[in-house]
């Protein structure tokens, strides 16, 4: 049998602020409520994965960012869809940080991140840059 289900491309942000990344969490009315992951949103058809990232957090945070390098995508398949993560490096421009969709925020040390309730898609996304230790660079 075929799989029918959907697979979206979403872009994240991976954003540094002094040794500290930020992560958000999903209010209760989103789809997976309550779980943190890396601030981001849907690749529309067309759209190149850094726009759409700068699109969406500009809408969700109120940053302007600037994205400078992908990492590894990480593909996860929830029971309603598939997910294609592009994770970026991003610096904020400009901008003050202003909640519109998610419900909270932390600055965290790249050590406490594994400390949060993640939607299963981040979790590798939050893996790879525990084992990476360079990650902003």
């Amino acid at each position: 049998m075929m799989n029918t289900r959907p697979c979206v491309r979403v872009a994240c942000a991976i954003i540094e602020r002094d040794g500290r990344i930020l992560a958000v969490q999903r209010s209760r009315t989103m789809s997976r409520p309550l779980k943190w992951e890396f601030p981001g949103g849907k690749v529309e058809k067309g759209e190149a994965g850094d726009r759409a990232l700068i699109r969406e957090i500009d809408e969700e945070l109120g940053l302007i960012v600037r994205p400078f390098k992908r990492l590894k995508i990480c593909r996860h398949r929830y029971a309603d869809i598939g997910i294609a993560l592009i994770p970026w490096l991003c610096r904020i421009e400009q901008g003050r940080l202003r909640l519109t969709e998610h419900q909270a925020y932390r600055w965290l040390a790249p050590s406490g991140l594994s400390t949060l309730d993640w939607a299963a898609a981040d979790l590798p996304v939050m893996r790879m840059l525990l084992k990476s230790k360079t990650c902003m660079r």
